[in-house]
Order: structure tokens, then C-alpha cells, then sequence
């Protein structure tokens, strides 16, 4: 996940939420905004109908997808195979064939779901509509019937019906093969009354690719309804940037920055994105389980194409991937022209911050640009200008079999970020706020010519001990080429010159390599399970301590009590064992720790990886977390767990 496809991301997630508050407050919006656009008003739809600047979509503006009944019934056949309960598939098997009649009536092979419509309407509350392939009405209507409902022909229209309940009445449409439902409180008929579309077309491609998705289809927004949300959305955060009262000027500038960012980012997925697809699939024959988010662009457009050259630079570090750390990150993408520029007024921010500190904490002469700071934060922008983001970080054992996280940053002219951190931690390395949390280090040591420093915590909790080892702290240092950083113990440091050796010997000797996805995550879950039980232990063993020494307290203080000592059944209802609210209190801890043990030791069988990556595809990108079939046994035996007997 490229720069530019992270923007999407939180765009596309804040998108979708915005898609119904933003036209809401179109609909009530006044001249001012409307005035913005006149020219767009000013258009006319063809033949002599009205153009109305604000409309609904031709298609839904949303829609959830379920692949089919028969793809379902054969993935919950599969997991609980994998977890090892295949009786636990008769329970399925048994609601279908007994309860539901086999769902007979209904398409077992077509996909079902439920579309959602923004009206034109003050306000413009959403309209969901749910979409059921129907073979034989007269089955269909034979199962709905067993719940106390009952289903009357329209006989003023082909095709309608009316589902009657105890307490509403629930419209219906037939059409080309499926029934057209309206859901929520008392759904008003004239819902079905649009040009719905032909769900085996509208919804195809999901269905072929995912068991269930969500598809936020931003092209259905009509033109002019896309400029005036686009403006309103503008207005409303630019109001939020203004710069606030004693907001220093350096800081106020990165944040308008970053907000400026954010906002052109949301601006071009709502003109340049064609729809966003959030889906699971259970792909059985490579045993795991895929969630995807696929951006699909408009072709032609700077989004397009800003997708595809965001992964057209490998990374520096591709010799210190490893699939098999802990955790494993890195991301090599190029930076497009507005995060580019975005990015250096950040920096121009900080330059003015960093002045602004030094002279309120009377940290030495303000450096000017051709000093050291300055030299350090013109790296940095070498680097923007360069438009090249290549990070990495890994999770490694050091010699003491401690936890030890080496990161790196490519740079451009870091010679003058190592004299910048030498400048800096030597203003900083007597400061009364530094000394307080810890030690700081200047020259803390050298490798490959490179001079590091590090600062380590005062405090040193015994779980963070566990993991990290003693004496806990980051070391960080700079290249000509890359930043270099690492967090962990004592023995940290020569664990990041291991890795520093590693990649100078690689590029030494070069040989071809597979090249990873330009954004790329991989965790082991079991060897974090490892740490997170040491950690576990520790605190147990702390605990175990503390409570020997107040039991031995409470033993001679219990000696002169006379307070009489609670009956058994009062101690079972304070444990949980009654029925009040200790007792369900009680219950949810039982299952929770009952889950968490089939977590364990379903992991320490293996295939407990997890992947996330991101990938263009021949209309945009894909970004997939990929969950190996450990995570599938896992659901299984959890659903298992809910029918088996307690022990």
C-alpha cells in the first residue's frame, strides 16, 4: 500500500460514511455553496426534461453481496473439516433440509444481497433493499409462510405482493427472477417503484470473486451531485484548519498541511475513483482465507495512473526480508506530486518547531539552514524531491534471545542527517525532561562509519524486561544512504549492526531476487504468542510474589478476627456460580478464556501467518490481508465450541 493508496484507504473508509452525511447537508445547503456551481446548473439533461443538479443514481450507491446459498453451505463444509468437527456440519446440513425445507423455492446458485439507495429527500435517509433469487414463487411462499407472516398478489400490478405481518406490512416485487424486498420499519411501496437493476449483472463480479462484499460504487453519484459534495466537504474542513488561538505558526502549518492533504486525497477518490470493493473470500484449495480492498479508478485519470507508478521502484532493503520474523514490514513507493508537496510544507512547519523549541527550552543557538539541523531536515527533503518512500522494520532474537525491532529509511545526502542527530541529542542530552525519563547517549557507539547514539528509559517495567532484555532504549544513526534504527535491550545494538553487515554484504554480492509487493506486512502469530505468554508469566510471577507477602499478612491479621466468614453459597454467587450478575459475569470470563485456549493451541499447530500486501491490478489496486488456514480452524472450532458440552 503505496502513499497515494494509504490516502485512498482512509479516504474510501471515510468516504463511505461521508457519502450520507455530506449529500444530507447538500440537500439543506445555501446559495453560497449552490453559486459554486452555476455552470454545472446551467447544463440541461437531453429531450425537455429538468436537470436536477441534485439526483439519485441510476445504480444503488451501495451494495452488499452474498456469493450464493450453495457456495455458503460449501464453505462451512470446508472449515469445519479443516478444524477437525465435520459433525458439526450437520447442524447446517440439519437447518436447511428440516427447518428451511432445503430452501426450496429459492435459487441455492444465484447471489443475494442488499442494495442501498441515498433519495433525493430532506432528510436523505438511506433505502435498503434486499434482492432473493426465487425459482417457484409458490415454494418460496410456502417457506416464508412458516413464520406468521402471509403473502398476498397484488392485483392491481404484475408482479407485486405484499408480505402481511402481525404488526406491518411489507411490499414485494417479483422481476426477472428475484424478489425485491424492503427493508426497515414499515417500507413504503413507492420504494420499489425505480428502475431497479438486474441483480445477476449488477452484482456479477462480486459474486465471482468474494463469498461476501461490500461495494461503494462512487460513479453512480451523479456529476453535479459530486460537485456539490465535493465543495461542501471542502468548506467544512477548511473551516476546521483556521489556525487556532496561541497555535504556534510552525505547527500550525504542518497540520494545514496534512488537512490540505487529506482533503485533495478525498476530492480525487469522489472525481477520479470508480467504486471501492470490500470482500472475504475462503479460498480452499490454497487453504486460507483472503480479505480484500480493491480500488477500481476511472482510466485515463492522475488517480489511474498514480496506482500503477507508485510501484514501479523495488526496495533498498529486499536482501533483509525475511518471511519468517516475527513481523517483517516494508514499503517502497514513489510519492506523488500532491503528497510531495504536501510533505515538504510539513517539513517547513517543522523547521519553524524545531526553532521555536530550541529557544523557549534555551537549547543553544537557533540553527540556521546551513547548520546541522538544517542539513538533517534538507536530507529529508532530498528525499521528497527524489520522490522515492522506501521503509523497513523487522522483529529479531538477539544473542540473548531477547526481542530486538531494526527499522531503516532510505535517504538521500544522510550525511547531513547524521550531523543533524549529533547536533540535536547533544542539545537535548543534559535537558531536564530528558534526563528525568532516561539517559541519552551521544557517540553511543560506531559501525560500518556510521556513529549511533541512544537513549534509554529510566523506568524498565519486568514485562517489557521479559520481552526487550534489560537496559531498554532506541539507537539510531545515519547513513549516506538510510537512517537506522533499533529498540530492545542491551544487546540491541549489535543486533542492528548484524543486519547493517547483512545488506552491505548483499549489495557487495548481488544476485537476482524475487522482488516482494511494493507494500508488504508478515506476521507469525505463533512466535507472538511466545512473547506475549513470557510476558504473561512475568506478571504472574510478580503477582504470585506480591500476594505471598499479603497473604502472610492477612494470616496474622486473621488470627483476632471475628467477623463471621461467608456462607458457601454466597462465595459460589460472588465467583459466578449464581444466576445474577456475578453469574453471567462469571459465564463470559469462562468462555472467553475457553476461546482464547482454542486460539493457543490451534496456532501451535502452524499455518498461523498472516499477510497484507498491496498489489495494482489491471483497473486500480488491491490491498489483501491474507489469513493462513490456522485462522480458518480457529472459526470453526469456535462455532464447534458454541454446541459441545461444557467440561
Amino acid at each position: 500500500m503505496n502513499l497515494n493508496v494509504k490516502t485512498m484507504f482512509r479516504a474510501s473508509v471515510l468516504g463511505i460514511g461521508c457519502c450520507w452525511m455530506a449529500v444530507a447537508a447538500v440537500l439543506g445547503a445555501g446559495s453560497s455553496v449552490m453559486a459554486q456551481s452555476t455552470d454545472e446548473a446551467s447544463e440541461k439533461k437531453s429531450g425537455d426534461e429538468e436537470f436536477s443538479l441534485i439526483q439519485e443514481g441510476t445504480r444503488p450507491l451501495a451494495t452488499v453481496t452474498f456469493a450464493s446459498a450453495n457456495r455458503f453451505v460449501d464453505e462451512a463444509k470446508y472449515i469445519f473439516e479443516a478444524s477437525g468437527n465435520p459433525d458439526s456440519f450437520k447442524l447446517v446440513e440439519e437447518l436447511l433440509d428440516s427447518r428451511l425445507n432445503g430452501l426450496k423455492g429459492f435459487n441455492r446458485d444465484k447471489p443475494f444481497g442488499i442494495m442501498v439507495y441515498l433519495p433525493v429527500a430532506i432528510p436523505p435517509l438511506p433505502e435498503f433493499i434486499a434482492f432473493v433469487p426465487v425459482d417457484s414463487v409458490e415454494d418460496a411462499q410456502k417457506l416464508i409462510e412458516q413464520a406468521p407472516v402471509v403473502i398476498r398478489k397484488d392485483t392491481t400490478e404484475e408482479g407485486r405482493y405484499e408480505i402481511i405481518g402481525p404488526n406491518r406490512t411489507i411490499p414485494m416485487m417479483m422481476r426477472g427472477g428475484y424478489a425485491f424486498i424492503p427493508l426497515g420499519d414499515n417500507p413504503s411501496p413507492t420504494i420499489l417503484d425505480r428502475e431497479l437493476p438486474e441483480p445477476d449483472q449488477l452484482v456479477a463480479s462480486q459474486a465471482r470473486q468474494f463469498d461476501v462484499s461490500m461495494t461503494l460504487d462512487i460513479a453512480s453519484i451523479p456529476a453535479g451531485t459530486r460537485v456539490l459534495l465535493t465543495n461542501l466537504i471542502t468548506a467544512g474542513v477548511s473551516s476546521q484548519l483556521q489556525q487556532r488561538d496561541d497555535e504556534p505558526e510552525g505547527a500550525y502549518k504542518m497540520r494545514r498541511a496534512e488537512g490540505d492533504r487529506s482533503v485533495a486525497a478525498l476530492k480525487q477518490l469522489l472525481e477520479e475513483c470508480d467504486r471501492i470493493t470490500m470482500g472475504v473470500d475462503v479460498v480452499q484449495d490454497e487453504q486460507a482465507v483472503n480479505f480484500d480492498m480493491v480500488v477500481d479508478a476511472v482510466a485515463g485519470t492522475k488517480l489511474f495512473d498514480e496506482i500503477f507508478d507508485s510501484t514501479t521502484k523495488p526496495s533498498y532493503f529486499i536482501p533483509l526480508l525475511n518471511d519468517d520474523a516475527p513481523v517483517s514490514f516494508s514499503m517502497s513507493s514513489t510519492v506523488n506530486e500532491r503528497d510531495k508537496n504536501a510533505f515538504i510544507e510539513i517539513l517547513d512547519g517543522m523547521k519553524m518547531e524545531i526553532v521555536r523549541q530550541i529557544e523557549i527550552n534555551d537549547l543553544g543557538p537557533v540553527p540556521d539552514k546551513e547548520g546541522a539541523i538544517g542539513q538533517a531536515l534538507t536530507s529529508l527533503q532530498k528525499t521528497l524531491d527524489e520522490g522515492h518512500m522506501d521503509v523497513f522494520a523487522q522483529f529479531y532474537s538477539d544473542k540473548s534471545d531477547k526481542l530486538a525491532i531494526v527499522g531503516a529509511m532510505r535517504l538521500q545526502e544522510g550525511e547531513g542527517m547524521a550531523a543533524g542527530l549529533q547536533d540535536l541529542f547533544g542539545r537535548l542530552q543534559h535537558a531536564a525532561d530528558i534526563e528525568k525519563a532516561g539517559e541519552l547517549t551521544v557517540g553511543y557507539g560506531e559501525h560500518l562509519g556510521i556513529t549511533f547514539h541512544r537513549f534509554t528509559l529510566k523506568v524498565q517495567p519486568p514485562p517489557a524486561t521479559e520481552v526487550f532484555g534489560s537496559d531498554i532504549g532506541i539507537t539510531v544513526g545515519s547513513s549516506p544512504t538510510a537512517m537506522w534504527w533499533t529498540i530492545g535491550g542491551a544487546d540491541s545494538f549489535d543486533q542492528l549492526k548484524a543486519v547493517m553487515t547483512q545488506l552491505d554484504e548483499a549489495l557487495k554480492n548481488p544476485q537476482e531476487r524475487q522482488t516482494p509487493a511494493n507494500f508488504r506486512i508478515i506476521v507469525n502469530m505463533n512466535k507472538l504468542i511466545d512473547m506475549q505468554q513470557r510476558v504473561s508469566k512475568s506478571i504472574e510471577s510478580s503477582a504470585g510474589l506480591r500476594a505471598e507477602g499479603g497473604e502472610a499478612a492477612a494470616t496474622d491479621q486473621s488470627a483476632d478476627s471475628t467477623e463471621p466468614k461467608p456462607a458457601p453459597a454466597e462465595v459460589a454467587q460472588s465467583e459466578g456460580g449464581g444466576r445474577g450478575r456475578g453469574g453471567r459475569n462469571g459465564e463470559a470470563a469462562r468462555r472467553r478464556a475457553r476461546a482464547g485456549q482454542i486460539f493457543r493451541d490451534t496456532m501451535a499447530e502452524g499455518d498461523d501467518r498472516i499477510e497484507v500486501d498491496f498489489r495494482p491490478t489491471e483497473t486500480g489496486g488491491r490491498t489483501r490481508i491474507r489469513l493462513e488456514e490456522g485462522f480458518v480452524k480457529i472459526l470453526g472450532r469456535l462455532i464447534a465450541a458454541q454446541f459441545s458440552t461444557p467440561e
